[in-house]
């Protein structure tokens, strides 16, 4: 019988790593958590930024927040917290280095640990580029359009 209740939050949570830059990902694990109906876990590296402190206060799902020991390895503290929840989900962001997702600098440039040795999925969230695209750039940036297109055949 459906019951107009909110659902009680599942006991495995959605686990998510943050470090600064990773805003994007502890947002996407709270969208994770709130279509699971689960708890959310945020094992941070640092302290959350204000505007992401006040969207987990306001979330309809408990949240927990782990500030590791300093000196602590995050990508660690990550796994084993999302080992001891039995976390069905972990999300982890992904920096971009030049304007590409750059695979080796997640959580200390230990990706691979993460995802190979996570206990659950995991979903890795690129961070927002810096700026477009606009055109070419002293660095051998993006070309401008034309030049893409000719290229592009």
């Amino acid at each position: 019988m459906p019951s107009s209740a909110t659902p009680t939050p599942s006991p495995a949570p959605v686990v998510v790593g943050y470090e600064p830059g990773d805003e994007r990902a502890v947002a996407e694990a709270l969208d994770a958590a709130l279509q699971r109906a689960c708890r959310l876990v945020v094992v941070a590296a640092a302290p959350l930024p204000e505007r992401v402190q006040r969207a987990l206060c306001a979330a309809a799902v408990p949240v927990d927040v782990e500030l590791p020991p300093e000196g602590a390895d995050i990508a660690e503290a990550l796994l084993e917290r999302a080992e001891r929840d039995g976390a069905r989900l972990l999300v982890v962001g992904l920096p971009r280095s030049g304007g590409r997702p750059a695979a080796d600098d997640l959580l200390g440039g230990r990706a691979r640990l993460v995802v190979l040795d996570a206990p659950c999925p995991v979903l890795s969230v690129p961070e927002p580029s810096p700026e477009p695209c606009t055109g070419p750039s002293p660095d051998g940036g993006c070309p401008s359009p034309a030049l893409a297109l000719t290229m592009g055949g």
